[in-house]
């Protein structure tokens, strides 16, 4: 097995999702990273809101 054929394998890397961002200005994945991170903060801010009030007796 060649050596690039391991490093592929091991890497799992989504050649599809990496040439979308190369495809994109600066602006647009600035952007793109925003809203992952808002999204990422809106789940961990309800997982805690849910973990409250499973916590609160009824």
């Amino acid at each position: 097995m060649s050596e690039e054929a391991k490093i592929d394998r091991q890497s799992d890397v989504d050649r599809e999702l990496v040439a979308m961002f190369l495809r994109m200005s600066p602006e647009e994945r600035v952007q793109a990273n925003d809203d992952a991170f808002r999204t990422i903060q809106e789940l961990r801010d309800a997982y805690r809101r849910q973990k409250t009030n499973e916590r609160k007796p009824r």
